[in-house]
């Protein structure tokens, strides 16, 4: 069985559906938070901001409902006149004033209810200037949602990317990203993975470059044959996830028995443009994959050469691409871990129909494996993600299916991806 060639087109196909938040967060009144209620009744700015530093913020008071009061907190300052407060996908340009704080005595305060298993990076735009690291995609964003609101709407979206360029972590925050991001898990998130293995129960980590001078880098487990050909997954933006940590969640997860003996190859992605082509259903990157990925890795360790045994895992249009690989080169992939995929592709404003992949399912071969996830605050991708679903489990696939509480968010995969693989894998084996 083989599936069609994808639709050519520009680059604006690999471009999200621009749709707006369905709905604006709920906010709540501050005063909710005890704290903010002690500030409000006695006016002790100190003791408010002592107290604020010494818990971390957000704020975080369980309503019993289900729900917690999400309270953050930036101290005033001398002349700051506006503070932004950007959860990932609660923040939205539709929706410009919901993210506005309110100025209180000694600070600027902003309280969602949220439910209380839901995890999101965020920051805090407080006064300063742009951020020059964020420029490019700053302005990408202002550029695609300018595009697609009426122009009535502009002078808000204006605002609203002006302060999104300034923004930065925020300084009180009690969790971060090992890039500095900062980032809110509830009290029912789902919990990491640990980072961290039993002495002597620590991997190796074998770097290299490609011929096209992309990085890559292996994962070997710990107490394992080098010539015994391990079960592989090829994990996408490699880069991003060596500096979150995945060797070392691997560690934890293969010293406790929780995950099968993996070797796990990750591939740096290029520049923005060329990611955008690459992970766009281009079966040059998957014999790229194939050939160059597996090739190099083949020659630093044994590999299985079994589909059922190999998987590709990515994010975005990095988990488009892990179906993808399985459709056109199923001799190699068999597996697929895909975390938020744009199985939107491509964008209908690009001239081709929406949701590719998934109207050639049925006539491409079935899998070993699928595992599929994707946020509850991820209204663009959360239907076309189901209706995949759907096609593959119609075709006869074995289909894991989980939503998380976020959106599409680097703190949301990195708590589901290794736990992900260590299911598909278990299942596969």
């Amino acid at each position: 069985m083989s599936i069609p060639s994808p639709p050519p087109g520009p680059l604006a196909l690999t471009v999200p559906p621009q749709a707006a938040r369905p709905a604006p967060p709920g906010r709540l009144d501050p005063a909710c938070s005890p704290l903010v209620a002690g500030l409000l009744r006695t006016g002790d700015r100190a003791a408010f901001l002592a107290a604020v530093r010494a818990t971390g913020t957000p704020l975080v008071d369980d309503l019993g409902d289900g729900t917690c009061a999400v309270t953050f907190v930036v101290p005033d300052a001398p002349g700051l006149t506006d503070v932004l407060v950007l959860p990932n996908k609660i923040a939205d340009p539709a929706h410009p004033d919901a993210s506005r704080a309110e100025r209180l005595p000694g600070a600027w305060v902003l309280t969602h209810r949220m439910p209380r298993d839901w995890r999101a990076s965020y920051a805090i735009a407080a006064g300063g200037t742009p951020d020059p690291a964020q420029a490019a995609t700053v302005e990408q964003r202002r550029a695609r949602a300018l595009a697609a609101a009426p122009d009535a709407d502009h002078d808000a979206l204006h605002r609203f990317f002006d302060g999104l360029a300034r923004a930065r972590p925020d300084p009180l925050a009690r969790e971060h990203l090992p890039d500095g991001t900062s980032v809110v898990s509830l009290p029912g998130a789902p919990p990491l993975p640990p980072l961290d293995g039993p002495a002597g129960r620590v991997g190796t980590v074998l770097d290299g470059r490609l011929p096209d001078g992309r990085a890559v880098w292996l994962h070997e487990p710990a107490g394992t044959d080098p010539a015994a050909p391990l079960p592989v997954a090829v994990v996408l933006d490699g880069e991003r996830w060596a500096g979150v940590g995945l060797p070392a969640a691997l560690d934890g997860l293969l010293a406790r028995g929780d995950l099968p003996p993996v070797r796990t190859v990750g591939v740096a992605s290029g520049p923005l443009a060329q990611r955008s082509r690459e992970l766009a259903c281009d079966p040059s990157f998957v014999a790229f994959l194939r050939d160059d990925v597996l090739g190099w890795a083949g020659e630093q360790r044994a590999l299985s050469a079994e589909p059922g045994r190999t998987a590709v895992v990515g994010q975005s249009l990095g988990g488009l691409t892990a179906l993808y690989a399985t459709q056109v080169a199923p001799e190699r992939f068999g597996l697929a871990l895909s975390q938020s995929g744009s199985f939107w592709w491509p964008n209908p404003a690009g001239g081709a129909a929406a949701e590719w992949l998934t109207s050639v399912v049925p006539a491409g071969p079935r899998t070993h494996g699928v595992h599929l996830e994707v946020g509850t605050e991820e209204w663009v991708l959360r239907e076309p993600t189901r209706r995949l679903r759907s096609a593959l489990r119609a075709r006869g696939d074995r289909v894991r299916y989980r939503e998380f509480r976020g959106g599409h968010d680097l703190a949301c995969w990195r708590a589901g991806l290794a736990d992900a693989l260590a299911g598909l894998l278990r299942e596969a084996l």
